[in-house]
C-alpha cells in the first residue's frame, strides 16, 4: 500500500491517503481539512471508506465535505461516534467554532479489518486520548497512530475522556511489540519508525522492548 500524507486544518493535522497500489482504491484517514491538493487526490482514486482514529475536531473537520464529494462511508470507533454531531464532544468549542459533522456508517471496533483494495488494514483499540481512540495497522509494514503516539511523544491525556493509565497500557500492548522497521505515521508532525521511538521516546523507555 502506498500513503500520502496532506497537513491540514487549523493545528496541521496530518491526513492521510492510504492507495492500494494493485487496485488503485484507496481509504482516507482524519480529515482535518481540507486543501485543493487533497480534493484533487481523493477526486482521482476510488475512495472506498473515510477511517477515524478519533473524533477530536482537528481530525473531522474536512469530513463532512469529503462525504460530499464522494459519499463514502465514515467509519469511527463507537465511543467516539458521539463526537461527530457534538462541539462539546468533539472540543470545538473551546476555539469558538461548532464543528457538526456526519453521522457515523458504521462503528469499528478491536481486531476488525477494512479492505483497501486488495490489502487490509486492522482496527486496533488504543485509548488513551480518547476513549474510542484506534489506530490502523497493515501488518508488518506501517500503523496510523492519530494522537496515539508522536515522533518523540504521546497525545493529551487531559482532555475529556482521556487517561494516562490507559494510555500506557495502549503503548505497552500494541506498539512496544511491534518491530522496529514498522513505519508509524502520526496524527501530527513528522513520520517515525517503532525501532526509533523505543530508542528515543520516554513514553516507552520503561517497556522490555529486548
Amino acid at each position: 500500500m502506498h500513503v500520502d500524507r496532506f497537513i491540514v486544518g487549523p493545528l496541521e493535522t496530518n491526513c492521510y491517503l492510504v492507495r492500494c497500489e494493485t487496485t488503485g482504491e484507496s481509504v482516507l484517514v482524519d480529515p482535518g481539512g481540507i486543501s485543493s491538493e487533497l480534493i484533487a487526490s481523493v477526486q482521482n482514486t476510488k475512495l472506498s471508506a473515510v477511517l477515524l482514529t478519533h473524533g477530536h475536531f482537528d481530525h473531522i473537520g474536512g469530513l463532512k465535505k469529503i462525504v460530499q464529494l464522494t459519499g463514502a462511508p465514515v467509519l469511527i470507533h463507537e465511543l467516539d461516534a458521539p463526537m461527530l454531531l457534538d462541539p462539546f464532544e468533539n472540543g470545538s468549542f473551546m476555539i469558538g467554532v461548532q464543528v457538526k459533522t456526519v453521522e457515523a456508517s458504521s462503528l469499528i471496533a478491536d481486531g476488525d479489518t477494512i479492505p483497501c483494495g486488495s490489502s487490509l488494514l486492522r482496527v486496533l483499540h488504543t485509548p488513551g486520548h480518547t476513549e474510542g481512540s484506534v489506530s490502523f495497522a497493515a501488518d508488518g509494514e506501517f500503523i496510523i497512530s492519530g494522537d496515539t503516539l508522536f515522533r518523540l511523544s504521546v497525545g493529551r491525556w487531559d482532555l475529556p475522556g482521556g487517561s494516562y493509565s490507559q494510555l500506557i497500557e495502549s503503548l505497552r500492548r500494541v506498539y512496544s511489540p511491534l518491530p522496529d522497521p514498522v513505519a508509524v505515521f502520526p496524527g501530527h508532525g513528522e513520520p517515525t519508525t517503532m525501532g526509533y521511538e523505543k530508542r528515543y521516546n520516554q513514553f516507552l523507555a520503561d517497556f522490555d522492548n529486548a
